[in-house]
């Protein structure tokens, strides 16, 4: 059906999916999803790329339109004005009661991760054929692009991560504090509860939200009544050493060396604003640092920018990749 009365250079559908990778998750979250689908001029040779929402945001969030800078549908607008512009794009719906997604399997959260890898590959290759297929998306979803690719090499042909989750030490230890603050005298259940009733939550509810998620994505733990470990005590306030390790096994910074020969035959792009208010650019820096070093050719742009309303940079990385998986 179509989503849009707007006059597009392209064609907007939506479609559902069945999620089967998502049964029985313990959130409950729902298991048919939708996937939007946005395609001008497609061929035989047009790539399937897989767009990943950023956290607090799904695939909706790519339909926000901006009047203040360039969304992305309006980097897709100025994208299609260019002679013989050819794509094919999924954005899934990924939104789980944690307000956001990793793109990993949890047990405290579900199997996103084979979501995207199983279900939405599986929709993609039975409706529109087999294809190369590329990853792309900005923050949670870039950290979810370059980890899918770099974990299935033989699905994945090449991914953009723009300002991806990366250097943990740099981009998350800084909203513990206020997280250990929010939690004391409640329950994570209770804040929970709290931030999903409040009309805006401020800064600080937002640093603990996100953490409280990343705990549910990168160490849950069954054994818990919530599912998962933070990586500090909100009783005694001690820093837990073990559970930060198991934070650590999925930073991009650290494991990007050992999944090398994994990516050194796709398409890498890293963007990233050097002024990113969650300091990811030193993470994204150094992981096109390593590339360098191991002789992985790969495109990094810095830009005068920080972590929001840079959605614009599509406009230079989505060609390239498109390119390169045609060629």
């Amino acid at each position: 059906m179509p989503l849009l009365n707007r006059k597009l250079p392209f064609e907007v559908e939506r479609f559902t999916i069945n999620g089967r990778s998502l049964r029985g998750n313990p959130l409950n979250d729902p298991v048919e999803r939708d996937v939007i689908v946005l395609e001008r001029n497609v061929n035989d040779k047009t790539p399937a790329l897989i767009g990943l929402a950023g956290f607090f945001g799904s695939s909706v969030s790519f339909l926000n339109r901006s009047y203040s800078s360039h969304d992305f549908f309006r980097a897709l607008e100025r994208i299609s004005e260019r002679k013989s512009s050819s794509f094919l794009i999924f954005l899934p719906d990924t939104m789980t009661s944690y307000f956001g997604n990793q793109y990993v399997n949890s047990t405290a959260v579900g199997n996103y991760e084979d979501f995207i890898v199983k279900d939405v590959l599986n929709f993609i290759n039975s409706k529109y054929g087999r294809r190369k297929v590329g990853l792309f998306g900005k923050s949670s979803g870039g950290f979810g692009s370059y980890n899918l690719a770099s974990r299935h090499p033989d699905v994945f042909d090449g991914f953009i991560d723009v300002s991806g989750d990366s250097g943990f030490e740099y981009c998350y230890l800084k909203d513990f504090p206020d997280t250990i603050s929010k939690l004391e005298g409640t329950t994570i259940k209770k804040f929970i509860k709290h931030f999903n009733e409040k009309p805006r939550p401020d800064n600080s509810e937002l640093g603990a939200m996100n953490t409280i998620a990343m705990a549910a994505f990168y160490s849950p733990n069954g054994m818990t009544g919530i599912g998962f470990d933070l990586p500090f005590s909100t009783k005694y306030h001690t820093f837990r050493e073990d559970v930060w390790e198991r934070w650590l096994e999925f930073d991009p910074l650290r494991n990007i060396e050992e999944r090398i020969d994994n990516i050194r035959e796709q398409k890498v792009i890293l963007q990233v604003g050097k002024r990113d208010e969650f300091s990811i650019n030193i993470g994204m820096k150094g992981m096109s640092s390593l590339l360098t070093k191991n002789k992985i050719k790969h495109e990094y742009r810095e830009y005068d920018e920080g972590h929001f309303g840079i959605e614009y940079l599509y406009e230079d990385s989505i060609p390239s990749l498109l390119g390169a998986l045609q060629a």
